[in-house]
């Protein structure tokens, strides 16, 4: 609350988080819950994988005993480090969940996979923003446009944003790409369609000088089109575990010394 000084800063902050949208540890492991009994057995009941309709496969990721035919692969590049996002889910997943570690796999592993006869891969991650990291991820890691038409591939971040999946199709035509929550553009704080400062005196654009100004007077430097979160996306979205850099940066930026943020990135 030390952030805010003025009526209108305290009313600013106010209609953010009336705005935001927080997803707590139990919240998170609900929406896996609803990936695995949902998502997943609605997928392949419209579109049946290669080892036919999956009606509930966690029974088979919880047990060794035989090979399911399925792996779990975690949204991360060789490169990562531990603390990213996608670990933290597999982690939820086995702890909660009970799946064996046997069956989640890293991506670089997915030829030497597919080899051995492997022909369903579900990415698994928890937010989806702009797509441009799992594109990278595909492109570092070779899985090529070829290699995904191969086997049975789809992404299931927990949340996804309208333009990540855009972006990912027009790159991976060929990639299933289901999440539990879907987030549009008018989710932005700013957006003309968003109802953040939707009280009949204010306006999205105004709304957007006067958070300008506020990153100027607490001197968090931040240029040019960032100011409203990566790739523009300027959301109030948060896990416990974790907040998007596609956020607005005043809810997780720590780089000032006039400014405590909310939430660690």
């Amino acid at each position: 609350m030390n952030n805010f000084s003025t009526d209108e800063e305290k009313y600013f902050a106010a209609s953010i988080l009336d705005h935001l949208i927080y997803r707590s540890k139990e919240q998170t492991i609900a929406l896996i819950d609803q990936l695995f009994h949902r998502i997943i057995p609605d997928l392949t009941r419209l579109d049946p994988s290669p080892i036919g309709r999956i009606e509930t496969c966690l029974p088979d990721l919880q047990n060794d005993l035989s090979d399911p035919g399925i792996r779990l692969v975690a949204a991360v590049k060789q490169k990562d480090p531990t603390t990213t996002s996608a670990p933290e889910i597999s982690r939820f997943m086995k702890r909660h969940l009970s799946i064996s570690e046997s069956w989640i796999a890293k991506p670089w592993e997915i030829p030497s996979l597919i080899d051995k006869g492997i022909r369903v891969f579900i990415f698994i991650d928890d937010f989806l923003g702009t797509g441009e990291q799992f594109i990278e991820l595909l492109d570092e890691e070779n899985i090529d446009k070829e290699l995904i038409e191969r086997a049975y591939f789809v992404y299931t971040p927990l949340v996804a944003h309208e333009v990540g999946i855009n972006n990912i199709k027009a790159k991976r035509p060929a990639l299933r790409i289901k999440s539990v929550e879907f987030l549009g553009p008018e989710f932005g704080v700013f957006h003309p369609q968003s109802r953040c400062f939707a009280d009949g005196i204010n306006t999205p654009e105004a709304a957007r000088d006067f958070y300008y100004e506020l990153l100027s007077t607490r001197r968090i430097i931040i240029t040019g089109l960032n100011r409203l979160g990566f790739g523009q996306l300027e959301l109030a979205y948060a896990f416990e575990h974790a907040t998007p850099d596609n956020c607005l940066p005043i809810l997780w930026w720590p780089h000032s010394s006039a400014w405590t943020p909310l939430f660690d990135r």
